[in-house]
């Protein structure tokens, strides 16, 4: 067999389609598994068991999440088995942001993929592939610095872009907490909520208390929860930033497009290196740059980092937590996170037949 796929029931793309496996056996025929995949704790069985059987493309159906924890299963295989690679990961566009699919030129859903992909493999065409980096996230829990154990980091993710601190992480929490279907409109929504709720907030500020009881508490209160920054020292290659309250922090090791709204880490594009960015401003400085992490031109601002790195410290300071989202992966209680380029990635990358 040349394809594993992965597919997870559960996802919220899957839960009301009982008959998606049988669709993607149909699509892979004779030339691959599927495997569903329930629960976090049968990944590993799954990836070990298709990769003994010879699979060397796996295909990620479900949601945000399933291309990463399936990246890492695999991340995690590769070295309990010595492999010097990684099997090639086939992202679909099962999920909300997809940015991985696009970036590979992968279009249409999992099983015109499959399908796509299976028609190459029985016509003896080669597999055109783009290889692209990731980024390794080591952390340990709050009270615990990485220097305070020799053993291995209690916690390691790879991932290809992640929100550290800040409106980058309150974006996703708000995001990710919507009730409804997921999409540009809901990216775009978010991110007009949060930017009237800072011009409403400042405006209040400004109101004499008489008349700031007519601005509603839910909207201040949603401003002052989506601008709280966080506190942490922050270290790229080896330099300490000059500032240490982050209104956003955030990492990519390839170039983004959320859902065609948000494009992100244009350092990335070239490869071999991360792009970091993070800021310290107020809610209306973080309005204004709406339209540069919009289109990814250069964040404007006294007290910024948008820039190459290849090695970032950040430890959490006054006894915050760094809460990342990893991939669209929400992960809580890190005090300190190590990031570093993580091992290179191959995806295929065909449009059409």
């Amino acid at each position: 067999m040349d394809v594993g796929i992965i597919t997870n029931p559960n996802s919220k793309k899957n839960y009301r389609r009982p008959q998606r496996r049988r669709a993607l056996e149909q699509a892979v025929g004779r030339y691959g598994a599927v495997v569903e995949t329930r629960r976090l704790d049968e990944l590993p069985r799954a990836i070990r068991n298709l990769r003994e059987a010879g699979c060397r493309y796996f295909v990620c159906d479900g949601g945000d999440g399933t291309l990463h924890w399936v990246l890492n299963t695999l991340h995690a295989d590769a070295q309990q088995t010595g492999a010097a690679r990684l099997p090639i990961v086939v992202p679909t566009n099962g999920g909300t942001v997809d940015f991985v699919a696009r970036k590979a030129g992968l279009k249409g859903d999992a099983d015109s993929i499959v399908r796509r992909l299976v028609g190459r493999l029985e016509r003896g065409e080669p597999i055109p592939t783009v290889t692209i980096d990731t980024c390794k996230i080591v952390g340990r829990p709050i009270g615990q610095e990485l220097s305070d154990s020799p053993q291995a980091p209690a916690f390691e993710r790879v991932g290809l872009a992640a929100a550290l601190g800040g409106v980058a992480q309150a974006f996703f929490d708000r995001f990710y907490a919507l009730p409804k279907e997921r999409g540009a409109l809901a990216i775009a929504g978010v991110i007009g909520a949060a930017a009237g709720g800072a011009l409403v907030s400042t405006l209040a500020s400004n109101l004499a208390p008489p008349l700031q009881r007519f601005i509603p508490d839910e909207m201040r209160s949603y401003a002052t929860d989506f601008f709280r920054p966080t506190r942490a020292r922050v270290e790229v290659d080896g330099r300490e930033l000059p500032f240490a309250s982050f209104a956003s922090m955030q990492v990519g090791a390839i170039d983004i497009n959320l859902a065609g709204v948000v494009r992100c880490f244009r350092h990335a594009r070239e490869g071999g290196v991360l792009h970091f960015q993070a800021l310290d401003t107020t809610p209306i400085g973080v309005v204004a740059n709406v339209p540069n992490i919009v289109l990814g031109t250069p964040i404007l601002g006294r007290k910024v980092y948008d820039d190459k790195a290849r090695r970032v410290r950040i430890t959490a300071e006054d006894g915050e937590a760094l809460n990342p989202v990893i991939d669209g992966e929400q992960f809580h209680g890190l005090g300190h996170v190590e990031l570093t380029l993580g091992p290179r990635v191959e995806l295929p990358t065909f449009a059409s037949n």
